[in-house]
């Protein structure tokens, strides 16, 4: 007994070890090949124990994963931080109980041993898919594969999408696991070189990459106005953030006047660069007007708009395209608003309790048509914030049409943590899976232009003001990932289902027969 004490004792130790590591693989560390690593010594801890003793070891690891990874919450209050945490965890937790019933059932050779490894790999993929959209939409944050932008993993995303990534991440571990586990000197020769030609895939891949220079660009400019503050009071002072960006812009526009940068056809501001909503407030709409007017484009604007049905309630983050002779025009509603940072389920109960949700006095609605604006014959995806993270927000923009991608954002509230970081690396891995340039307008950044391999261009780091223009080729091509993306997480995630409904069913023919 007290040998089993100290054994659990020794893998829990070990559990928060690997946490820890893992929250390594994200910036603002960014130590990407931590996160096989990390996932490779959980399951090395989790295997052959039983689901209690698994459920521990999963809960203990993604409590120190997350709260890590997550320190920039700590702005919005230390129990933000850590009650996110465990909510999390709670689904590592699962994981660790599958991988103990799939690891016993290796061993007892319920199940052949390659379908168990592929299982345990799939079963991340299964957890990362219901996490993403369960409940109040999801919480897709702090995936396994948005911590390898910087590793020659992340083209894979671009034959399979997000979730294929993920799951080759795993796959490596269990791999590795493997070779230690499996008794056999061919199978370990088989693992040696899946690890081998997970790498070697995704480098040739990467590497036959080729554009056309006579292609033609649209020239696009980013404005970062800044905020006057930042933390939680950041949009506090709404009109002095709506004028900066205005500010920014004419400067701008004096600059593409002395031919220092070329004149953009079309400006992105951020998200909240009007928090004074431009069709109540005239002030607010004469202001955008003269900088679309000083700078001879379109701007889009990112916007805190009163909803048309409720507007005593609800709310919509907005981006309008605000033409500088016909004022607004199109309009993208968020498609996926921050559940209980954007709206707040089981308001009239939570209110009661957390004072901050006052901060919040009514809910972001949710839009439903995607975010495709077209100009001079381009067709831009626009995505606002959160929604980057979102794979079916994402998938329908690229399916609808979208040449290039673009990012509205408001960091101010984390400015000066990893949080921008940690997006930026979201970004350049939906450039690489969809092959698409994606220019992102921070309020106080990171701004950037990021191109279809993911590197990075022009950018404006967290904290500056300014602006930018630049030329980006636009892409028609539609990647494996764009094409089938959903399709194969679906597959992965039914193997997994399909592997755990199996299990309990050889275990009982065994004992009949």
């Amino acid at each position: 007994m007290l040998n089993t004490s100290v054994t659990l004792i020794l893998r829990i130790i070990a559990a928060a070890a690997a946490g820890w590591l893992l929250s390594m693989a994200y910036p603002l560390a960014s130590q990407w090949w931590l996160a096989p690593v990390s996932i490779a010594i959980f399951t090395v801890v989790t295997w052959n124990t039983n689901k209690k003793s698994g459920a521990l070891i999963g809960l203990i690891f993604g409590v120190v994963a997350f709260r890590l990874q997550h320190d920039w919450l700590i702005v919005v209050g230390l129990d933000a931080t850590w009650i996110l945490s465990i909510y999390l965890a709670l689904w590592i937790a699962l994981i660790g109980v599958c991988i103990s019933i799939i690891s016993r059932a290796i061993t007892q050779k319920t199940i052949p041993w390659p379908v168990g490894l592929m299982a345990i790999g799939s079963i991340w993929v299964l957890e990362e898919f219901l996490r993403g959209r369960y409940p109040f939409g999801g919480y897709p944050w702090a995936r396994l594969a948005f911590s390898q932008a910087d590793s020659p993993l992340a083209f894979w995303s671009q034959l399979g999408g997000v979730p294929w990534l993920s799951f080759i991440v795993v796959a490596i571990s269990i791999a590795c696991v493997g070779i230690v586990f499996v008794a056999s000197m061919r199978a370990k020769i088989v693992l040696v070189l899946i690890i081998v030609a997970s790498f070697l895939i995704p480098t040739a891949l990467s590497s036959a990459t080729n554009r056309d220079p006579r292609q033609e660009t649209i020239a696009i400019g980013v404005v970062q106005g800044g905020t006057p503050q930042i933390g939680m009071g950041a949009m506090d002072v709404r009109r002095a953030v709506l004028e900066n960006h205005v500010s920014e812009t004419i400067n701008l526009a004096a600059r593409v006047k002395s031919g220092e940068v070329p004149q953009p056809e079309i400006v992105i501001w951020p998200e909240n660069s009007s928090d004074l909503d431009p069709f109540r407030e005239p002030d607010a709409a004469l202001l955008i007007d003269q900088a679309a007017k000083a700078i001879d484009a379109p701007i889009l604007v990112g916007a805190v708009v009163d909803s048309a049905t409720d507007p005593e309630n609800e709310v919509y983050n907005m981006g309008i395209l605000w033409d500088p002779t016909t004022g607004p025009g199109d309009r993208y509603i968020k498609n996926a608003p921050v559940p209980f940072g954007e709206f707040i389920p089981f308001r009239s109960l939570l209110t009661q309790f957390i004072a901050r949700y006052d901060r919040v006095p009514r809910d972001f609605a949710h839009g439903t048509e995607p975010g495709i604006f077209t100009v001079n014959g381009v067709a831009l995806g626009d995505l606002i914030c959160f929604e980057v993270a979102v794979d079916p927000v994402v998938n329908r923009v690229i399916s609808d049409g979208a040449q290039i991608l673009v990012v509205q954002t408001n960091n101010a509230t984390y400015a000066r943590t990893a949080l921008p970081e940690q997006q930026l690396h979201i970004e350049r891995l939906r450039a690489i899976e969809y092959d698409r340039t994606v220019i992102v307008a921070a309020t106080t950044g990171i701004s950037a232009e990021i191109f279809p391999d993911g590197s990075v261009g022009q950018t404006l780091g967290d904290g500056a003001t300014g602006s930018f223009v630049v030329k980006v080729a636009p892409h028609s091509n539609l990647t494996l990932a764009a094409r089938f993306g959903p399709c194969i997480e679906l597959i992965i995630c039914m193997f997994a289902i399909g592997v755990l409904v199996l299990i309990p069913i050889r275990r009982r023919q065994r004992l009949t027969s």
